[in-house]
């Protein structure tokens, strides 16, 4: 994300929206990780209720109701950074307005989540409390199991939106691949949340969630190297061009002083252009 941060604010001056969102996203999985690991001091990964000690299970219910929405909150922002970095290479037209219209289902599906997730017991302290014996909570497996699927969907939307207009754009063949082949490695994103379908369904119970919160890390932060990979084309090719006109330096410089500085003019100008090739308005990725 910092390589990400340096292209769009230093290289290129183009930052966006799309690169502030993931800033956020970053913080809230930080956050996720860190809840998840105190959760550890507190009972996490235990297999059997028995091994807990009772006067654990507040800190313990706690920690797991303030984790999730740090998870719900990442889970959205890369998949909203995506969407809104698609919206660089996509001027106008039927398929900007199918962003758009992902774009407000998906923050509107994640809300939705988010509301139910914090409010899953009557009354709500029920969730970490349980001292607390009367009241009521939605069960566990249905609610997960249901909001996975939904997320599989998005995911699967999301991933594979732009690859109409890619297939058809008229950018260099070689570009077009790399993009095509980075957007298809959040298939595996999907391929994580089906993982966390078959886990949450053989949890033993509410303490043996550790296998389910590694998984939900991985996807977190796997969603934020996928969403960033496609922006350091820019400090790739700058280096790929740097080293060309080293490799020309080396050869045709030999103890000429105006071969050394002609090599050298040269790879500025390749540097220069690597840049500018990538300016808004190029490709914007």
């Amino acid at each position: 994300m910092a390589l990400r941060l340096y292209v769009r604010m230093v290289m290129l001056k183009a930052a966006g929206s799309d690169d502030w969102v993931i800033v956020v996203t970053w913080f809230c999985a930080a956050g996720f990780a860190i809840v998840s690991i105190m959760q550890t001091k507190w009972g996490l990964g235990l297999k059997k209720l028995t091994d807990m000690p009772e006067e654990n299970l507040f800190e313990f219910g706690l920690l797991q109701y303030a984790g999730a929405p740090f998870y719900i909150s990442s889970i959205l922002g890369f998949k909203l950074s995506l969407l809104l970095s698609y919206l660089r290479f996509i001027p106008k037209g039927i398929y900007r307005w199918c962003t758009f219209a992902t774009i407000a289902l998906c923050i509107a599906y994640h809300i939705a989540f988010l509301v139910v997730q914090i409010n899953l017991c009557t009354p709500i302290a029920k969730q970490w409390d349980p001292t607390i014996t009367n009241g009521s909570c939605i069960p566990g497996v249905p609610f997960y199991t249901s909001m996975a699927a939904l997320t599989i969907v998005f995911d699967i939307v999301v991933m594979f939106l732009p690859f109409p207009v890619l297939a058809t754009s008229k950018i260099q063949k070689r570009k077009k691949f790399v993009l095509l082949g980075l957007f298809g490695l959040g298939a595996f994103i999907t391929v994580i949340q089906i993982i966390r379908i078959q886990t949450v369904h053989s949890l033993a119970n509410y303490l043996d969630s550790a296998p389910l919160i590694m998984w939900s890390i991985v996807e977190n932060n796997l969603g934020i190297i996928v969403t960033c990979v496609p922006t350091l084309a820019p400090l790739v090719k700058y280096f790929n061009e740097k080293s060309r006109s080293g490799s020309r330096s080396n050869k045709y410089g030999g103890a000429s002083g105006y071969g050394r500085s002609a090599a050298t003019g040269n790879g500025n100008v390749g540097s220069r252009y690597a840049l500018q090739s990538w300016r808004p308005g190029m490709s914007g990725m």
